[in-house]
């Protein structure tokens, strides 16, 4: 089947809008091949321009190699049918193409040296900077083991101009340090990266923090190491992109002696060993878990049974800390093996062999909350409060009673949190978390989960505290002992984590239902005005405006709470198309606004002012100007004369004009278009703006 040029383009957005996978580059090959099939040359070009970002995006690398030579090599027979951009692209892209020879044992080391020729050449010819080259030099040099000439290229590279086809400044000093770890260059290494740690690209700071760790170690800065690995780890926990930083965060559990934070982090990340982007990040994670793995076998328990979280709706068998080390320590020398015999050496091997045997540096690291105190204790009684439920932990541990203990953990993140320790209160409620379940204490554990979800929000971790409380929720014994009322307040909750659209309206909506199960109506109300103004699903909007039909019933709702559920329903109604139903319900809540029941406070004049406005704009929608002059005027009447740029009051005043002009009323509206200074552009903006608001 032949495809036009113009439905072609259209396949082609098409294509580029589907989620990244193989549908998605089976629909952009089918592009490429009938753009070559109808000779349309730039087209093609552009379409394996974009394919190349694509593939490289998603960790295909012959597919993105296969589009970005074709276009190469139709650039070079014909560069003034492309131009300097397209030249630009290529020699950016270039790049990604080495980067892939490091990740990728099948891709032939010869296409490494072949395109870093031909990327010098190009850059040459085209005038640009070594920088870039000699950085990707460096990078495969480093990869096959020639550490010496990487940090000879490093260097040369330093004493080079940076131009815009360096990579992110940011990111350069990664590779670098890791090349000077490798060489013992500690201090080097620690020269060349901390810079970086104040980079904000998408890879930093959390990757050059996590290379940064043993260099921090071997030096003993523990602090700097500590700081660097929270934060580091905190960017890319929930992020599987970032496997091969896990790694090396792993790594760090191992050199300062916090096996337990290690086999915790294996535990909750070797799911995503299954899916890792390339296989040097896979035999990297692998190799690392197995030097956490080791210590529990090195102290003859390697029956301890680990349980992984469910990712997709699958779930990893249990398994215990020896077979899973052996696992995966076949898993990281099988792929180790292939680096190698593409390199014609054992480096990759070798490296990850003594990964593997990793052990403690130097003294222990305390990086948990509950670690032993060797320093004073505060005076304050809030501290020794704290450092008392620590030593209980303590204790109960020595004492052979880990429920003890666990309890005390949580007291202890609950002690923390309150006094507004949220780092050390997220990292207490995370190591309770994992001794309540091992115990199977499913109702301590659920108040734990409930309040580090409290803490990560006040840690600033929206992502992580909506995800606790959500699969709270989601949890039919959730939040245990939780009545109706207790769920609607962290449904009401969630929805004001999630700030707006479609699933925070979903949860206020899900609170103002249980808080009308509880009869709790005033709640209710609240709950539902905010399901109705954080933007709804379509789906979800006859039944929130059937719920707010309910809630207008009740016989001792005040009429001011009235009069603002009503105005919230026609909102809704406007966006969703249903001019007239909007303004029955916002005359009704101008007939109560107005009515005797209603004492006149700022809130309801300012109320009725919008309710107005909104009803002259409707008018003049409908095509009524004399109504939306009456009702344009009782707005600036009931409005503060003392401030008219007042939004609402200035709306209402152009909404007169606009009145006016259509009734052939102009010198009343030249008048006020004077007295507002209202621009002709106004007249159809406030209307829309009115209307859409």
């Amino acid at each position: 089947m032949s495809h036009t040029e113009q439905e072609l383009r259209t396949l082609y957005q098409q294509a580029l809008a589907m989620p990244r996978g193989s549908a998605q580059f089976a629909a952009l090959e089918q592009v490429m091949r009938h753009a070559d099939a109808r000779g349309l040359v730039e087209f093609a070009f552009e379409v394996r321009m974009q394919a190349t970002r694509v593939f490289q995006l998603s960790w295909v690398p012959a597919k993105a190699l296969l589009a970005y030579s074709w276009c190469r090599a139709a650039y070079d027979r014909e560069p003034e049918r492309f131009g300097a951009r397209a030249e630009h692209r290529l020699l950016w892209n270039i790049k990604w193409m080495i980067y892939s020879v490091h990740q990728f044992p099948e891709i032939p080391l010869r296409s490494a040296y072949d395109l870093l020729d031909d990327m010098e050449r190009r850059y040459r010819r085209g005038g640009h900077s070594m920088h870039a080259v000699l950085q990707h030099r460096g990078l495969i040099a480093g990869s096959v083991g020639e550490l010496d000439r990487a940090q000879d290229y490093y260097e040369q590279m330093d004493r080079s101009r940076r131009d815009p086809l360096s990579d992110c400044a940011g990111c350069v000093p990664s590779s670098h340090v890791r090349t000077l770890v490798a060489l013992g260059r500690d201090e080097d290494a620690i020269r060349v990266g901390e810079p970086a740690r104040t980079s904000s690209c998408s890879d930093q700071p959390q990757w050059i923090n996590s290379e940064l760790l043993l260099p921090y170690v071997r030096t003993g800065q523990v602090d700097k190491a500590l700081d660097a690995h929270r934060s580091a780890y905190r960017r890319i926990r929930d992020n599987p992109y970032h496997l091969p930083e896990l790694a090396l965060n792993l790594l760090f559990c191992t050199h300062t002696g916090n096996t337990a934070r290690g086999l915790d982090l294996v535990e909750r990340h070797l799911p995503w060993l299954d899916n890792a982007r390339t296989p040097l990040a896979e035999m990297e994670f692998a190799a690392a878990a197995v030097a956490v793995l080791n210590v529990p076998v090195g102290r003859g328990e390697g029956g301890l049974t680990l349980r992984f979280p469910a990712t997709e709706g699958r779930r990893r068998p249990d398994s215990t800390v020896a077979d899973l080390a052996a696992e995966l320590r076949r898993r990281a020398e099988d792929i180790a093996a292939r680096f190698d015999a593409r390199n014609g050496n054992g480096h990759q091997g070798d490296r990850i062999r003594d990964w593997m045997a990793s052990g403690p540096i130097g003294a222990p690291v305390a990086l948990s909350v509950f670690a032993p105190s060797t320093g004073a204790v505060g005076g304050a009684p809030r501290d020794l409060h704290i450092r008392g439920l620590i030593e209980r932990v303590a204790a109960a541990t020595a004492a052979g009673d880990p429920t003890g203990a666990a309890r005390a953990r949580l007291a202890a993140a609950q002690a923390l949190l309150e006094t507004e320790r949220t780092a050390e209160a997220v990292e207490a409620a995370e190591e309770a978390i994992r001794e309540l379940d091992r115990l199977g204490l499913a109702e301590e554990s659920a108040r734990c989960e409930l309040l580090l979800a409290h803490a990560y929000h006040r840690d600033g971790q929206r992502g992580e505290a909506v995800k606790r409380l959500r699969g709270l929720l989601e949890r039919p014994d959730g939040i245990e002992p939780a009545g109706e009322s207790d769920r609607a307040r962290f449904a009401a909750l969630l929805g004001e984590w999630l700030v707006h659209g479609p699933e925070a309206s979903r949860w206020y909506a899900v609170a103002a239902r249980s808080y009308a199960a509880s009869g709790r109506t005033a709640e209710r109300l609240a709950a539902l005005t905010r399901a109705l103004r954080h933007g709804p699903a379509p789906e979800a909007t006859a039944g929130l405006l059937a719920d707010a039909e309910a809630a207008l019933t009740e016989p001792d709702l005040p009429a001011e709470e009235r009069a603002h559920l009503l105005s919230v329903c026609a909102r809704v109604l406007l966006r969703a198309g249903r001019t007239t139903e909007a303004a029955k319900h916002l005359s009704a809540a101008r007939d109560l606004l107005s009515g005797p029941s209603v004492t006149p406070s700022a809130e309801c004049v300012e109320l009725l002012g919008e309710v107005l406005s909104t009803l002259a704009a409707i008018h003049l929608h409908l095509g009524d100007p004399g109504a939306a002059r009456a009702t344009a005027r009782a707005a600036i009447d009931v409005l503060d004369p003392d401030d008219p740029w007042d939004e609402t009051h200035w709306n209402a005043a152009v909404l007169l004009v606009r009145s006016l002009r259509e009734l052939g009323e102009l010198a009343e509206a030249e008048r006020l278009t004077a007295e507002y200074e209202v621009e002709e552009d106004d007249l159809e903006t406030v209307l829309q703006n009115v209307l859409e608001d």
